[in-house]
């Protein structure tokens, strides 16, 4: 089984602490799913306007509904306005 490079956008609901979304969004992809992501990369794109935008990169095993649990994960922290996947790669 190969692996994926999965690219997610997560927009805050306000930019009141973006900060502290960027370490939730960091904890629950290393401690809520189940040992998978392989890497992560957090970084931050700017919107418009002073809004920020996190963007989430995670590698992980190819499976079965792999793009769905990360985003299901990432839609139950505080602050997040919405989740979306913008990109799937797979690796090797």
């Amino acid at each position: 089984m190969g692996e994926v490079a999965l690219t997610v956008n997560i927009m805050p609901e306000d930019m009141e602490g973006f900060e502290k979304l960027k370490q939730d969004v960091l904890e629950k992809m290393k401690n809520d799913m189940d040992g998978i992501v392989k890497r992560l990369n957090i970084t931050e794109q700017d919107i418009a306007f002073g809004m920020k935008a996190i963007v989430v990169t995670v590698v992980m095993p190819d499976g079965e509904g792999g793009a769905d649990k990360v985003e299901a994960k990432l839609g139950e922290i505080a602050n997040v306005s919405s989740v979306e996947v913008v990109g799937m790669d797979r690796l090797g």
